[in-house]
């Protein structure tokens, strides 16, 4: 076994608990790699390929509107904005963030340490009234001796203390097992480790290698105190951004030799583009959305806009929708109540295309003329046929085309 896994591994604290190790050496001096350093979460952000994949995703679930629902029964809901957990996610969740801030913050934070979670604050009859966010690497996870329960130790600017999970709001990505946390940098640290390492490469190339626009080429030996003249001559005419464009002349038959990209600089591009694809891959983001548009077009930029909300953003707006019912009601609450995200932002067609679908929508009676202005942001109209649906004339249903009996 490792050092790193002796490190990694559960602990036994003074008073019996099993502790699960928290992130603090992921946090600072980060995990070890193949490729050479330590992967930390800020080496990883620093890779513009890593910190783009975990802005878009952030940005696109914090952008995404949360509705509390009533349920009254017989499939019919309706939306309760004054509900005190719809308060938290459309106004403000604490006295210091606004709620798109707040879920960006810990959506990046599930994505880079595994896990996310805020304190829950609430008032004198168990509603949450705030919700404050704590560092992953200033939690420690604690399980229960002789039970499958848990609690949190916290040490950050209030103090150290010890919350139990119906205090705290917790979103996770996938775990091994239901108390120790685990990272995406943790488990493709080495492909991680590749694409920082491709990036040390370069800025190591830029910091330390020579590079030559080109020779002058002189047909005697001129000496090093002519050649240092002529060189100086040649800069100080055409070298710099200022001087782009003039026309040169070289004198006694000198001629002038360009030097142009290598070979190398090819392939260290090419690592580059490849630096990008494995972390697309390992955030489950589309690469033309990371910015890697070599082989993207209109109609598959399109498609693979709607992929991403499928396949990268839905999974997530699920854990979410499932943590909030789990932390935020109580029994009778998550019995009568739904929370979910308005995705119309994130998979919203063209306005040509909507306006399509709004046709067909309205004439097979699916929707009224004011659903549709809904949709659109636009109030209400104020006549009566507005809320009407309409059904098409060829069209009945079984009890009216059946004959009547004698």
């Amino acid at each position: 076994m490792s050092i790193l896994d002796r490190i990694l591994r559960r602990g036994v604290s003074k008073s019996g608990e099993t502790r699960a190790t928290s992130w603090d050496l992921l946090a600072t001096l980060g995990l070890p790699s193949l490729a050479g350093g330590c992967i930390a979460p800020a080496a990883v952000e620093g890779n513009a390929a890593a910190f783009n994949a975990v802005t878009v995703i952030s940005e696109a679930v914090a952008a995404l509107p949360l509705n509390v629902y009533r349920k009254d029964g017989d499939g019919v809901r309706d939306v309760e904005a004054s509900h005190p957990v719809a308060r938290l996610f459309t106004i403000a969740p604490n006295d210091l963030q606004t709620p798109t801030e707040l879920v960006a913050m810990m959506q990046a934070n599930c994505l880079i340490f595994g896990a996310a979670y805020a304190e829950i604050e609430r008032d004198g009859n168990g509603r949450p009234v705030a919700l404050w966010p704590v560092h992953p690497g200033q939690i420690n996870i604690e399980r229960i001796p002789g039970t499958r329960r848990i609690r949190y130790q916290v040490s950050d600017e209030v103090g150290t203390r010890r919350l139990l999970p119906d205090e705290v709001f917790t979103i996770r990505d996938r775990w091994d097992d239901p108390f120790t946390p685990r990272s995406r940098l943790d488990r493709c640290r080495e492909a991680l480790g590749g694409a920082v390492a491709t990036e040390r490469f370069a800025q190591s190339i830029w910091r330390n290698g020579a590079r030559l626009s080109g020779f002058v080429k002189h047909p005697e030996q001129i000496g090093p105190d002519a050649a240092r003249t002529l060189r100086d001559s040649l800069n100080a005419l055409y070298g710099g951004a200022e001087n782009a464009g003039k026309i040169g002349v070289l004198e006694e038959g000198s001629d002038w030799v360009s030097v142009s990209s290598t070979a190398h600089d090819a392939e260290l591009s090419e690592a580059r583009r490849l630096a990008v694809l494995e972390v697309a891959r390992i955030f489950n983001v589309p690469p033309p959305l990371l910015q890697e548009l070599s082989g993207a077009n209109y109609s598959n930029v399109v498609e693979l806009r709607r992929q991403f909300a499928a396949g990268t953003v839905q999974p997530w707006l699920v854990r979410w929708e499932e943590a909030i019912m789990r932390d935020l009601f109580s029994d009778a609450g998550r019995r009568n109540h739904e929370v979910e995200f308005d995705t119309d932002l994130l998979v919203r067609a063209d306005f040509l295309t909507r306006l399509q679908g709004y046709r067909i929508g309205r004439e097979t009676g699916l929707y009224s003329a004011n659903d549709l202005r809904r949709f659109e942001h636009l109030n209400p109209r104020s006549d009566a046929d507005a809320d009407v649906f309409l059904s098409p004339m060829n069209m009945q249903s079984e009890q009216k085309a059946a004959p009547k009996e004698d």
